[in-house]
């Protein structure tokens, strides 16, 4: 404590000496009467009571004063503390020495004028019974040691040491000495009244921008208003030091935990809290207060305050050196990081659809470059599969490196192979020469994060195909189905560059009927187009010429990439080794594409040639090429060909007629329905039996959902007889 101030390091005769000197005549020097009571003047062991005589003889630089216009606020500009005043009933009687006898009553005055880590100045006046007022300073140290030196005339002094209870009431000695030599007695000090500072807890932190840090924090915990309450509370306060002396600031439910267990339900001034040594925060864990060997006061043994006792309206501020953390605190892991910030969604994401959620979730320790949703936008596309696996294992390092430790290693092998180099350019720490970190050392239990404004690319990625991209993801099921029926397969194999519009499952499950045949082969051709094109390039040209020979259009919709101005694209983008890919909503229908009408169906589809010999003998070829729509139950030639005979006439036409239905019906409506009337007059029952869609109790369509431009066709594996027939 001596250190922290010039200590002049007088013996008390020399301040007799002093004072003596001071008087216009020539007073003797101070002698101690062998015969007044000679016990030992007791001292607190966080600083001495010469050095606080010493210390307050003059104003000290950053001390509180107030004039008669200031109304008892703080006239140094700098602090955002009201005064705190106490006034006493103030008691004391010589009982020693030459003046033994002599009674000191009156009113006690002090204001606090500068707080201190191990104590507070105090100034005042001691206003005596008599009408004579003397001045007062000293200090009120954190043990509750109370140090007065009490000037009655220019040659009497008294120097009162005191302890402090629990109600602010002083009981303890003094030494008077005068002219007469010394003398010794006792004196109480009874609180009568207490300035409540006008300003509260968070008033306080907010004016001083020594914690501009931990009111965001605050803030940022939603805890402003609960340290606005009543309370009382008493508060430890760490600087905005404190706070950029931890590696990272804890976030979320972290953040208010860390927060809480700053705050102390009640008042405590440092002289209890000593006394107590272990007192529970509102975080529920304790903190632990003693004297290190320095005699410096100190938090869970390490923590020290740098001022103490700051008294609030709602209670008390005692400011740290640094940050306090719970011993049960549990940092959250990469993961829990990642999902609870918005702004790695798309990195969560990715990360799922790599399956490697489950790895950042392990022990580590991990160092994970984290890159924001804006750093995977800047994309030319992201990539998918194996090559986005690799991307993101690149951003991934075995073991914790702060930002200091990567500047000095300078490069960092990744759990993909290869190595990031990190250099420090313009106290920025920058990552292969361009990617620079904007958040460093975010604590994870497993590791560290550090966030930056690019995505990583491996030197040497192995992008997928196209065709790979699609059967790498079962939400393409039905699109790779599709092309392997049309035999486009191994055209999206070759080298392209292709871009391609790929529809999900949705998409396609969303139309009447998946097409067959040509018409399908024409769908699919009319997503893709020669050239590699992104969603940016595509929005510049507005139009792209397809593989099948038309426009699909490109508009931007409220920061949407529209298609034919109806069908979005949800997944921009995808890198593959021949090309790009961009996930649609829908699927693209050709403008001119003209479905074939059930009897093309038929008579391209030689398969149903009994079908079509049986409709013109019966004459209703004509019928199935009208504008219906209808429902037709087709069956196939081995279907006729298990009937013991084909039937003629009026009963063929019969026969035909209940394969057909007025409207166009899908497989789920039918099954929906149960029953159909069909156009000969009976109806056709419906249920669903194992999956399959079976009619009439025996007979199973094989094919559901031909689309038409007329209706529908459903292919039968036998012929349907009427009831009636």
């Amino acid at each position: 404590m001596k250190t922290l101030f010039k200590n002049q390091t007088f013996k008390l005769i020399c301040l007799f000496l002093i004072l003596t000197a001071t008087s216009c005549t020539e007073d003797p020097v101070f002698e101690f009467d062998q015969a007044a009571d000679e016990s030992e003047f007791v001292e607190s062991k966080i600083i001495s009571f010469e050095d606080i005589e010493t210390m307050t003889q003059e104003t000290i630089d950053g001390e509180l004063t107030e004039d008669a216009e200031s109304n008892g606020k703080a006239t140094n500009a700098k602090s955002s503390l009201t005064i705190e005043r106490r006034s006493y009933d103030f008691s004391g009687e010589t009982k020693y020495g030459p003046d033994s006898g002599i009674q000191l009553n009156g009113e006690l005055k002090l204001r606090f004028t500068l707080f201190h880590a191990s104590f507070a100045i105090i100034r005042g006046s001691l206003n005596l019974e008599d009408g004579s007022r003397a001045a007062v300073r000293g200090a009120w140290v954190s043990d509750g040691v109370v140090y007065l030196i009490i000037r009655l005339s220019r040659s009497d002094f008294i120097y009162g040491y005191g302890i402090a209870d629990e109600n602010g009431d002083i009981d303890g000695r003094f030494k008077l000495f005068n002219r007469n030599g010394r003398s010794a007695g006792d004196w109480s000090a009874d609180l009568t009244g207490l300035t409540t500072p006008s300003k509260s807890i968070v008033d306080f932190v907010a004016a001083d921008s020594r914690f501009t840090t931990l009111v965001s924090a605050l803030s940022e915990a939603k805890l402003v208003e609960t340290l606005k309450g009543d309370g009382p509370f008493t508060v430890l306060a760490p600087t905005n030091a404190a706070f950029e002396a931890l590696e990272a600031i804890p976030e979320g439910d972290a953040l208010k935990q860390v927060l809480l267990y700053h705050v102390l339900g009640k008042k405590f001034r440092t002289q209890k809290l000593l006394r107590k040594e272990i007192i529970e925060t509102l975080a529920g864990e304790n903190i632990k207060v003693s004297l290190n060997n320095a005699n410096e006061i100190v938090i869970n043994d390490t923590v020290k305050l740098i001022q103490a006792n700051i008294r609030t309206s709602n209670g008390i501020i005692h400011v740290l050196s640094s940050v306090l953390i719970p011993p049960s605190f549990q940092l959250p892991s990469i993961v829990d990081i990642a999902t609870g910030n918005p702004d790695f969604s798309t990195l969560v994401g990715a990360l799922s659809a790599a399956d490697l959620v489950e790895t950042l979730q392990g022990d580590g320790p991990f160092t994970v470059f984290a890159p924001t949703n804006a750093a995977f936008e800047a994309l030319d596309a992201v990539p998918s599969g194996a090559a986005l696996k690799e991307v993101l294992l690149y951003h991934v390092a075995a073991g914790k490196f702060t930002g200091t430790d990567l500047v000095e290693k300078k490069t960092v092998t990744t759990v993909q192979g290869e190595e990031v180099t990190i250099e420090l350019i313009d106290d920025k720490v920058v990552l292969n020469g361009s990617i620079t970190v904007t958040g460093a050392n975010i604590e994870a239990s497993n590791g560290i994060v550090h966030v930056i404004n690019g995505v990583l690319i491996p030197p040497s990625p192995q992008l997928p195909s196209i065709v790979e991209i699609a059967t790498g993801n079962s939400d393409f099921s039905t699109l790779v189905d599709a092309l392997t029926a049309a035999n486009l397969v191994e055209t999206l194999q070759g080298d392209g560059p292709f871009t391609v519009f790929a529809p999900t499952n949705e998409a396609f499950k969303a139309l009447d009927a998946v097409p067959s045949g040509d018409a399908l082969k024409e769908v699919l051709l009319y997503h893709v187009a020669a050239g590699k094109f992104t969603g940016a390039d595509l929005v510049e040209k507005k139009t792209v010429a397809t593989l099948q020979g038309e426009e699909v259009t490109i508009e931007l919709v409220d920061g949407n990439v529209v298609l034919n101005g109806s069908i979005t694209v949800t997944g921009p983008n995808i890198e593959a080794a021949n090309g790009i890919v961009h996930v649609i909503n829908s699927v693209l229908i050709p403008p001119s594409s003209q479905l074939p009408s059930i009897v093309d169906i038929a008579t391209g589809n030689s398969d149903f040639s009994t079908l079509v010999s049986a409709l013109g003998t019966a004459k209703l070829v004509e019928t199935l090429q009208g504008e219906g729509p209808f429902t037709v139950f087709a069956p196939t030639n081995a279907a006729f060909n298990a009937l013991s005979a084909l039937p003629e006439g009026d009963a063929l036409k019969e026969v035909l007629l209940y394969h057909v239905a007025a409207g166009k019906f899908t497989g789920t409506d039918l099954v929906e329905k149960k029953t159909v009337t069909t156009v000969q007059g009976d109806e056709v029952t419906i249920e669903l039996v194992h999956g399959d869609v079976i009619l009439n109790g025996h007979i199973t369509v094989t094919t559901a959902n031909i689309e038409a431009s007329n209706g529908i066709v459903h292919v039968i594996n036998g012929v349907l007889i009427p009831p009636s027939s």
